[in-house]
């Protein structure tokens, strides 16, 4: 194993190191509550037997007192950073996104997995920053919602898929819960439309347009994979909006979001 004071990649929940040949350590940092890691560490298995384009799981260890798994070393670029080099190519990486979420809706999720009722809840019921109103109305809509036994990634994004030699590979799959494809597309939508690029990005005009040209492409391309309902797609729309809203920091994000929450609950309310 390579020195562990330089890691090849740093999240939100762990730092990603070298790990013998062809391997790579996911250490999570302390902080970080047990049962997401035993839920990380189960799904990993379930969608490695499901033979979902995934990186393969080996074991558990403990590091200088720190949790990990150790993964399959997947080389390649993300979508993400491909993206960035050719953006003319837009509309052809959101079609590839589209069709690899399809694939994984297919999947019947295992019925130990969160909801994704309750993973949307859970942040919005602990939040002082939606106004109690617009909060208890979106609390409200979740309810009504669907459970839906389908496999849901939620944090799918260009991102999170790898392309390799061998095809494209989908990684992270710790926000991963048991519901409906629609709340999934919903959550992708919402990571697409709302991300904000800062303020004195060279060519910010074009990455913007990038941006909602795969937002518009990927729901397209989705749709004719396996048509959504469209009064269920603005309803999680809302939710997601809300649920999102909580983590952003950067103001233009915020504003977008709500926003998206406030026009959402005025439309399922009048409607």
């Amino acid at each position: 194993m390579e020195n562990l004071e330089k890691p090849l990649a740093t999240g939100r929940t762990a730092e990603i190191y070298s790990y013998g040949e062809n391997k790579v350590l996911k250490l999570y940092y302390p902080t970080i509550p047990q049962s997401w890691i035993d839920c990380e560490a189960d799904i990993s298995r379930y969608i490695q037997e499901a033979q979902l384009p995934v990186p393969k799981v080996y074991e558990r260890v403990k590091v200088k007192g720190r949790e990990g798994l150790i993964y399959e070393r997947v080389n390649g670029v993300s979508l993400l950073n491909r993206l960035g080099r050719t953006p003319w190519k837009a509309a052809q990486y959101a079609r590839t996104l589209a069709s690899l979420h399809a694939k994984v809706h297919k999947i019947r999720a295992p019925a130990s997995l969160e909801t994704q009722k309750e993973w949307a809840k859970g942040e919005i019921l602990d939040t002082d920053k939606l106004p109690s109103e617009v909060k208890h109305k979106v609390l409200h809509l979740i309810e009504r919602m669907p459970d839906g036994s389908q496999l849901c990634h939620g944090d799918f994004h260009p991102g999170n898929i790898i392309l390799t030699h061998h095809g494209p590979v989908i990684i992270d799959w710790m926000t991963a819960t048991r519901g409906t494809a629609c709340g999934d597309v919903a959550r992708t939508a919402i990571i697409l439309e709302a991300a904000q690029v800062p303020e004195g990005t060279p060519m910010r005009w074009l990455v913007d347009w990038v941006r909602k040209s795969i937002l518009a492409t990927y729901l397209k391309t989705y749709s004719q994979l396996q048509p959504l309902e469209e009064s269920s797609l603005i309803a999680w729309r809302t939710i997601m909006a809300a649920n999102f809203y909580v983590d952003v920091s950067l103001p233009g994000e915020g504003a977008s979001l709500l926003a998206i929450v406030y026009n959402g609950v005025k439309s399922i309310m009048s409607g």
